[in-house]
């Protein structure tokens, strides 16, 4: 029988670490776990995370934290702690220093694809710098939602700028936020002369201006009229709460109420769940204001996910706050999990906090000053012990090596904080700045270049790595050392650090939980690495002895020929099986680009298969494993696999996924159906060739990108954890070409003779868009393919956004034609006829030299466009604006002429050349001819015998 993956998540009483029911069969064993990590991602713009996510997804992340998404007070090369509006995330021609709004939802959309969350930072301690003092700001209405001052509160909703202390002081100078005011106003103003609307700014400052009312601010508030959920606050002790929901469908449906300061936060902050997607928040600043202001965050957020679990249940947004201090006391109220889906109506939080304790610790303890350092200060400094005691079970704190802040570097040894806390139960951070504005920008500070691997290495992707497939167990200590620490997630990994930063290496026996005879193999790489081990002294595999213990080699930051190499640390754990993946059904590949100093930050490492047919097939095939080719390790054979396509697909067609229960290490993961033949024989089965085979039915996966993941596992005991190798591989389905459309072609500046044209990709595939003028329908694919060039290329203005400008345009029905094209060079040519432009250069249609009279020279040429087979177009001849110079508009020439007073010589030029096309019948009249060309709208190729004589004077078809 086909084993199916079934290990459970459950949660512990008071505390957020999971614990895992292991057991493929017979009784459960609970167990903690590490979450995937999350990638602290700086210094990019929202493109770069959506190319990159295939590089995300490779490395093994579970979520991405990014900087604050609104428009900063000091510019637009801000990183965004110095907030001036919150609703304003960046526009079409006007983006943040990450982009637009538009961008960061589908950013957002792309990580969430793989299955990662999308953290925002939210910053409720303060507004910019910019405040009543500052000359011209309170008469520019100073900051969006806020008021600089109100009756009997000079501050308005804001601290006084000499106040001090914590919670009302400034932090950087920064103007502080009062979340205790009570001024009620409507603070995202829509309709003019409303006496609830905040005071509005009435002359612009640096070209801005606040508060100002717009219809459009609806889309910032919550449909009254709509769904809402009624919740029990049990920290006010307020009942009934009605909380609606914005409408994203109709955002126009938006109704605006008063509020205080504290309330347009909490609006704020739930459309940044349910309208702009984000899963939770990095809190900035929670030391900076009071504790009881995080419940009205919890109040705001309550049930707002926009996202589901596979089995049905509402996602919780997560957040973790910045309590800057190395005290767990003073961070623990700002900590709170006691969100409980049995009492749906009862609001509760899912709050956690920075781990500054521990990360105080690794600065004191993980130095460069090897006299210092012990791992005695290290081991229970978390603060995931201040809830139960437990120091390393993962129960609260999410714990980080380094930040953005200034004071937030990195300890003297890097490498090894990593290994320490990315192996621990709980939440970890990555920190990326990916420097893509630069690399001598003060602030935010330097992170980890290999976060994402590339130029500077695989260090942290395959910590990362190792944290996914072996971050399972408890934490077990097994050597304690003042400068050596060996830890044990209990039956999955053993963890070997050092903290010295002399040369050599250490050799200790400790005792495991492995059962005798089993093989670790080393699984860092730093064992056998001509760098950290030129003399080859550490095992590459260690085998555990008859009473369960192994003897190690650890070795320390300097190498045996002391080398620097800041890598005293091995993690060894049994093997996951071994093979490869392969895809069938793939026309080519998108390649990889090649990092440089200067664009490891958006360089994409990842390659992409194309899929363009209806089918395409994943492969696995395993092999025997003997590792070293000396230890035969028949366990790491493997008896599963399973395959998943982004975050959970049904692709195997049995109509539901197969897995999905959430913590599961089988979520969202699908049975092979079409082939599945483990080595080792499953349950009441028998043995196989090892191969794993399923057909994929594309014609069901949406167009762009899409990611795929493969475990193979390794045959292990009851309440073993689970332990497998994984494989991953990203692909483009693209079937279709690319969609665009024209969203707007307005004149610029005023002038009618000058208009911008807003092309939009439909579909979000287009990555690149060029825009022509008046093409004649006749060219061929690459006749127009050939006239491309720097002057037709369009300027990205958002993510799905493309711009050109044309001047001097003559009055007409333009044709305007967009090429698209895709990331892997599919393109479309789409040709938009009919743009009419009535009031430009000439006097309008039949006007075709555009000298503001009718004269036979426009006869000449509206003639010599319509004998061209479609090779010569002029947009004052295409009278009916189909984009062709055709029967129809030969028809409608000569009276069109009549109509606008064309002159005797001009109509006689229309006759003759008309009359030059057929032999001339006589007693033939106008409408009959007229009748006859217009019967199925024939091109002139397909005319019959006949004329087409209009009068020179009066009405056209007064002859006959």
């Amino acid at each position: 029988m086909q084993f199916r993956v079934t290990h459970r998540v459950t949660v512990r009483m008071k505390c957020a670490a999971f614990v895992v029911a292991a057991a493929i069969s017979g009784p459960a064993m609970a167990y903690d776990v590490s979450s995937p990590a999350i990638l602290q991602w700086y210094e990019a713009t929202y493109q770069t995370m959506q190319y990159r996510t295939a590089d995300f997804f490779a490395a093994g992340y579970g979520a991405v934290w990014t900087p604050p998404p609104y428009r900063a007070d000091s510019g637009n090369g801000s990183v965004g702690y110095d907030v001036w509006d919150r609703f304003d995330l960046g526009s079409p021609g006007n983006p943040t220093l990450y982009g637009t709004e538009t961008g960061l939802k589908t950013a957002i959309k792309s990580l969430q694809r793989v299955g990662g969350n999308v953290y925002l930072d939210l910053v409720w301690n303060h507004t910019g710098f910019e405040d009543s003092g500052t000359p011209g700001f309170a008469a520019a209405g100073g900051y969006p939602g806020f008021v600089l001052s109100a009756s009997g509160l000079p501050n308005g909703d804001f601290h006084a700028a000499n106040a001090t202390g914590d919670l009302d002081g400034r932090i950087s100078g920064l103007n502080d936020i009062d979340q205790s005011t009570n001024i009620q106003l409507i603070r995202s103003p829509v309709v003019s002369g409303n006496p609830q609307n905040i005071p509005a700014g009435t002359t612009p400052l640096y070209g801005r201006i606040a508060n100002v009312p717009d219809v459009v601010n609806k889309r910032f508030y919550p449909d009254t009229n709509g769904p809402f959920i009624s919740v029990y606050d049990p920290k006010t002790g307020e009942s009934n709460i009605k909380v609606y929901s914005f409408n994203t469908a109709d955002p126009t449906a938006g109704d605006a109420v008063a509020e205080n300061g504290l309330g347009y936060l909490m609006r704020n902050s739930q459309w940044l769940i349910q309208t702009i997607g984000a899963d939770g928040f990095r809190l900035d600043a929670t030391k900076n204001y009071p504790a009881w202001a995080l419940n009205y965050l919890d109040r705001a957020i309550y049930r707002q996910s926009t996202r589901y679990n596979l089995d049905g249940t509402q996602r919780n947004p997560f957040s973790f706050g910045e309590y800057y201090d190395g005290n767990s006391a003073n961070i623990q109220p700002t900590i709170r999990k006691d969100i409980n889906p049995a009492t749906p109506g009862v609001i509760g939080g899912n709050r956690d906090a920075l781990d500054f304790p521990l990360y105080f610790a690794m600065q004191s303890n993980l130095s460069t000053n090897g006299v210092q350092n012990s791992w005695f200060n290290l081991v229970n400094a978390s603060l995931d012990r201040n809830d139960d005691g437990l120091a390393n079970n993962g129960s609260q704190g999410v714990a980080f090596v380094q930040s953005h802040d200034g004071g937030g570097a990195p300890p003297g040894l890097p490498n090894v904080a990593y290994a320490y806390t990315l192996m621990r139960p709980g939440q970890s951070i990555v920190y990326f700045n990916a420097q893509q504005f630069g690399t001598n920008r003060s602030f935010p500070g330097a992170g980890r270049g290999d976060a994402l691997g590339g130029l500077y290495g695989n260090t942290i992707t395959t910590l990362v790595d190792i944290r996914n497939r072996y971050g399972n167990g408890n934490y077990a200590q097994r050597l304690l050392e003042k400068e050596l620490l060996v830890y044990e997630r209990s039956d999955s990994a053993l963890v070997c650090l050092s903290n010295r930063v002399d040369a050599g290496f250490d050799t200790r026996t400790v005792l495991t939980s492995f059962p005798a005879g089993t093989p670790l193999l080393e699984l860092t790489g730093n064992a056998g690495d001509p760098t950290v081990d030129p003399g080859n002294n550490f095992s590459k595999v260690v085998v555990v002895g008859s009473d369960g213990s192994v003897t190690i080699k650890i070795p320390r930051n300097l190498s045996t020929t002391g080398v620097n190499t800041g890598k005293g640390y091995l993690i060894y754990g049994p093997s996951g099986p071994q093979g490869t993946v392969t895809l069938g059904g793939t026309t080519g590949q998108i390649g990889a680009d090649t990092p440089t100093a200067t664009t490891n930050g958006s360089a994409r490492l990842s390659a992409i298969d194309i899929v363009k047919g209806n089918t395409m097939t994943v492969s696995l095939q395993t092999v025997p494993v003997t590792l070293l080719n000396i230890y035969r390790d028949a366990l790491a054979d493997g008896n599963s696999a399973i395959v998943k396509f982004d975050g959970g697909l049904d692709i195997n067609g049995n109509g539901v996924v197969d897995n999905t229960a959430t913590g599961n290490v089988g979520y969202g993961f699908e049975n092979f159906v079409t082939k599945s033949s483990p080595l080792i024989a499953p349950a009441n089965g028998t043995a196989g060739d090892g191969q794993f085979i399923q057909t994929v039915d594309t014609t069901g996966l949406s167009e762009g990108m899409h990611y795929i993941e493969v475990r193979a596992f390794r045959s292990r005991g009851n309440n073993e954890p689970p332990i497998y190798t994984s494989w991953k591989k990203s692909i483009y389905v693209d079937r279709l070409k690319p969609t665009t459309v024209i969203q707007s072609y307005n004149s610029t500046a005023g002038i009618a003779a000058n208009r911008t044209v807003i092309a939009q990709s439909t579909d979000l595939t287009a990555n690149n868009v060029h825009i022509l003028l008046d093409l004649p329908a006749g060219l061929t694919e690459a006749q127009v393919l050939s006239r491309l060039n720097g002057t037709t290329q369009a300027t990205q203005i958002d993510t799905d956004l493309w711009s050109r400008t044309q001047t001097n345009l003559t009055s007409g029905n333009h044709v305007l034609t967009l090429v698209s094209y895709e990331i892997d060079g599919n393109f479309n040519i789409q040709r938009y006829p009919g743009q009419l432009l009535a009031t430009t250069l000439g006097s309008g249609l039949c006007d075709l030299n555009f000298d503001g009279t009718y004269s036979p020279a426009d006869v000449g040429l509206f003639f010599s466009a319509y004998n061209s087979n479609q090779q010569i177009f002029n947009a004052a001849g295409d009278l009916n604006g189909d984009g062709l110079i055709d029967d129809v508009d030969l028809l409608a020439f000569g009276p069109k002429l009549v109509s606008l007073g064309a002159s005797t010589a001009t109509l006689s030029a229309y006759n003759r050349l008309v009359g030059g096309l057929v032999p001339e019948p006589s007693g033939i009249c106008f409408v009959a001819i007229a009748m006859g060309l217009a019967f199925g709208n024939r091109r002139r190729s397909s005319l019959t015998p006949a004329s087409t004589i209009i009068s020179t004077s009066g009405n056209p078809f007064s002859q006959g």
